[in-house]
């Protein structure tokens, strides 16, 4: 018994942080090729944390967490549009209606039971706040230098993980462990090897993880107010690089991270206080 126990563990670390860190680290090396190609290495990680854990995938979508992978994509091209030499508003415009449709297809299976408004609402509403947090996340951000800003977003899901499944959905808790795995490989391979900033990824992960955490109240009742502070708590580090901002060495990034890994794990114990089952988990 204890055996499998242990197997089975193993291989949730597995299939929660070591495989979705290999394959981001080794897709966001294809940077080397061209610099834009480092940017489905993200993805790519989380997609295989998303194959592995949610075994009953199916493409075409036809389950709310099927709606991922198209939220992913959706991501993809909505920076790559960010790139083009086109207006600031017409990108903007473009990723709020790519992640407004990104978020129907994610929530919609749940709430379509009370009305297409409430849908709408949660769509555009979701889809706008993922745009107005990549947007203030860059504007302290260094295009050179930053590696903040995204270890924010791994730090935030990380934190989030255990809440979740406590509170409510192991696999979507999974997720998220994934979604932060993938991260931290994509920094890396960044960082070290590509040795460029990382914010190409920002307007990914954050829906990613927004998707992540409305999922996780829509799905799995968790309490909206947690998952609403959980995603806020990634501007801790807009601030706190406005007092420390990084120059390409290590300390300065660490530096600027303090602060967002002391706000991260207090708001993930009251959370996990507020969502702690009265019965034992065992």
């Amino acid at each position: 018994m204890y055996e499998e126990a242990g197997n089975s563990n193993l291989l949730m670390l597995l299939n929660t942080a070591v495989y979705p860190f290999l394959a981001a680290v080794i897709i966001t090396l294809l940077g080397k090729v061209k610099s834009h190609l480092s940017l489905f290495g993200l993805g790519a990680g989380f997609l295989v944390a998303l194959n592995l854990i949610h075994s009953g995938l199916n493409f075409p979508p036809s389950k709310a967490l099927d709606f991922l992978v198209t939220a992913v994509i959706f991501g993809w091209l909505a920076t790559l549009v960010s790139q083009l030499k086109i207006s600031k508003n017409t990108q903007l415009a473009v990723q709020l209606v790519l992640f407004g449709v990104a978020f129907y297809w994610l929530l919609n299976p749940v709430l379509q039971h009370q009305s297409q408004t409430i849908s709408l609402i949660w769509a555009i509403a979701s889809a706008a706040a993922v745009v107005l947090s990549n947007q203030l996340q860059l504007f302290t951000a260094s295009k050179a230098h930053s590696h903040a800003p995204m270890a924010s977003l791994a730090i935030v899901a990380g934190a989030s993980a255990p809440v979740v499944a406590i509170g409510g959905s192991l696999l979507i808790g999974q997720l998220l462990g994934g979604l932060a795995a993938s991260v931290v490989g994509f920094i890396l391979a960044q960082r070290f090897v590509i040795k460029s900033s990382s914010i190409n990824g920002l307007l990914l992960g954050n829906m990613i993880l927004a998707g992540l955490l409305a999922q996780a109240h829509v799905l799995a009742d968790l309490p909206f107010w947690a998952m609403l502070i959980a995603f806020l708590a990634v501007q801790v580090t807009t601030f706190s690089q406005k007092a420390f901002t990084e120059d390409g060495t290590i300390a300065r990034t660490i530096i600027a991270l303090v602060p967002q890994l002391l706000i991260s794990a207090f708001i993930a114990g009251v959370s996990l206080w507020s969502v702690w089952p009265e019965s034992s988990l065992y």
